[in-house]
């Protein structure tokens, strides 16, 4: 979802005429669903896994397949200007 598609859910949120308690549930239960989306979501990487990619970078290095520390900034700063 984009930043002004947040907006607008925050700003229909703030329609309703929600006490500080029926705020502070609301955000339990994001939060809530958050975390056990993010535990879904996120599973550690075997050894045989990260060996693997270890591996892959070696050959990428070896073939000449690098980037600068500046142009990985960009690329990075670019990837994240679309959560902004």
């Amino acid at each position: 979802m984009t930043a002004e598609v947040l907006q607008d859910v925050w700003n229909g949120i703030l329609a309703y005429d929600l006490t500080a308690a029926n705020k502070r549930w609301l955000a339990e239960h994001l939060l809530q669903q958050a975390e056990e989306e993010t535990k879904e979501a996120v599973k550690p990487y075997t050894m045989a896994e990260l060996n693997a990619r270890i591996d892959r970078a070696e050959v990428s290095i070896a073939a000449g397949r690098t980037m600068s520390d500046a142009e990985a900034t960009a690329k990075i700063n670019k990837y994240m200007s679309q959560y902004r």
